[in-house]
């Protein structure tokens, strides 16, 4: 999850402490491209939590995040006032969240989903 450093450490604590194995990104760039055509024991997260709320490139993030969608359940948490022109619909997201995200309703959200998933 990109976004501010606090709530990305406290939300990556917490789902810890879930027993969830977590990795944290600052930056989409950290993160890398999805893989076109990944090797067949690729391991891929079984979620995407992104937060391209104060993302310095957006358009670009959400390029790159729509490419991971493709091959994994990605959810976008994005401010209203920061979107302009940008349209998040039709590009594969599993879900769109808007600032101001409640965190527990976030991390019950999280574990649902990866229940449902069998992680």
């Amino acid at each position: 999850m990109s976004g501010n450093w606090q709530t990305r450490a406290l939300l990556r604590a917490q789902l810890i402490e879930e027993g969830l194995e977590v990795e944290a990104h600052r930056t989409m760039d950290e993160l890398g491209r999805a893989p076109v055509l990944p090797h067949p024991e690729a391991q891929f997260p079984s979620l995407l939590v992104a937060d391209v709320s104060r993302s310095d490139a957006p358009e670009g993030d959400l390029e790159r995040l729509s490419e991971w969608a493709r091959r994994i359940p990605v959810w976008v948490i994005a401010s209203r006032s920061r979107l302009g022109d940008m349209k998040l619909e039709n590009r594969g997201f599993e879900a769109i969240l808007f600032r101001p995200v409640d965190m527990r309703e976030l991390i019950e959200r999280i574990k649902r989903r990866l229940r449902l998933a069998g992680r």
